[in-house]
């Protein structure tokens, strides 16, 4: 499973994150809509 490493998001990416996951979205889901992989 490679390497995992932390990474900054921005706070306007952590607040998209932070919508979708309060609708139910799935992390994957949520993770394509606002670009992060």
């Amino acid at each position: 499973m490679g390497s995992m490493r932390k990474r900054r998001l921005s706070h306007y990416k952590q607040d998209r994150l932070t919508e979708h996951f309060a609708s139910g979205s799935t992390a994957r889901t949520a993770a394509i809509l606002c670009g992060v992989d």
